[in-house]
């Protein structure tokens, strides 16, 4: 029976937030890195994949997380791939403080594969066949919500798009909408909590020099919905639960 790989890796003092946690972007970071350790060992990483002028292209995540670490520590990831759902190829992750058994992070995404010359997406099974799939349930099972950002903003800001921003496809790595997103809230919920449910869809891409507009709604006791857009077209809608920490 196949199984989920899994792979150590190192929480480092920079990475901690200011309440010396681990904060949700770098937990996005984890799952980006342990996704392409797994792709390696099974042969469509991003540098194998761009040979062929093809690419992966990260459409919605849906991420559940307990209490963070604080500290430096060390972890253990988990990720497989978990299904191929029409165009989409789906990929799982769980995230543990190693030597425990329960993951304190879980994580579900659909991934889209891209012709980078055509710019459109192309057959998944065709590089992803289903022998490679790992027939176990998702590690996040609610079903993606509708998001539909409306009212009044609650709080807005902006971010222009760096160099440094930039993935090897020559758009913005997806870790830092989460960066963005993670900031986009009144001070008093960022400074006094964290993102215990976090939903994003990827619409467009964004690329250097853009300038980068989020605008925050309420969506319910400790509940949020985010628009991100750029050049007048939605680039990222999110849904954020936050508590207390």
């Amino acid at each position: 029976m196949k199984t989920p790989g899994r792979y150590p890796l190192e929480l480092k003092s920079y990475e901690l937030d200011h309440r010396g946690s681990m904060p949700v972007w770098v937990i996005y970071r984890y799952l980006q890195e342990a996704a392409e350790l797994n792709a390696v060992d099974l042969g469509f990483d991003t540098e194998a994949l761009l040979s062929r002028s093809l690419t992966w292209m990260l459409a919605r995540l849906q991420l559940r997380s307990a209490e963070p670490p604080m500290g430096r520590t060390r972890l253990i990831a988990e990720t497989w791939p978990s299904g191929i759902v029409s165009r989409f190829a789906q990929r799982d992750f769980r995230l543990y403080v190693n030597g425990v058994d329960t993951a304190f992070v879980a994580a579900t995404s659909y991934w889209l594969l891209i012709d980078i010359n055509r710019k459109r997406p192309v057959t998944v099974e065709n590089i992803l066949g289903r022998e490679h799939i790992v027939d176990i349930p998702h590690a996040v099972a609610d079903p993606f919500p509708a998001i539909h950002p409306d009212g009044d903003p609650v709080f807005s800001a902006e971010f222009r798009v760096r160099r440094s921003d930039l993935d090897m496809n020559d758009h913005v790595n997806n870790v830092h909408y989460v960066e963005w997103l993670a900031e986009a809230v009144p001070e008093d919920v960022w400074r006094g909590g964290g993102i215990t449910e976090l939903d994003v869809e990827y619409k467009r891409q964004a690329q250097f020099g853009d300038a980068v507009r989020i605008d925050t709604y309420a969506a319910g006791p400790g509940a949020y919905t985010h628009r991100m857009s750029a050049g007048g077209h939605d680039i990222v809608l999110a849904r954020s639960m936050w508590a207390a920490r």
